[in-house]
């Protein structure tokens, strides 16, 4: 195994930040960490910044471990676009 990392970007809709590889163990941790200048929210692709379908919270500046299994798929939004590759996923593959 080894130490994966990806760069991604939220966008102002819910769009996929990470497909877990077909191959991956179940309940594979998955640290996000959030560079981003707002708030990212993640859940699944009726994830909002608010109301009945907010997502989990990630704060600007600071991780959240999830754990997530073969082709789970990762969505994300935030109030505003971030830039590309300012929020980055560690994971062991």
């Amino acid at each position: 195994m080894a130490i994966k990392h990806i760069n991604a970007q939220s966008q102002t809709t819910a769009s996929i930040l990470h497909q877990v590889d077909n191959n991956a163990r179940p309940n594979t941790p998955i640290v996000i960490y959030n560079g981003h200048s707002a708030s990212i929210f993640i859940g699944d692709s009726t994830v909002t910044t608010s109301g009945a379908t907010i997502g989990r919270t990630i704060a600007t500046t600071t991780t959240q471990t999830i754990y997530a299994s073969a082709g789970d798929i990762i969505y994300a939004i935030s109030a505003a676009q971030s830039t590309a590759g300012i929020i980055v996923l560690t994971y062991s593959a």
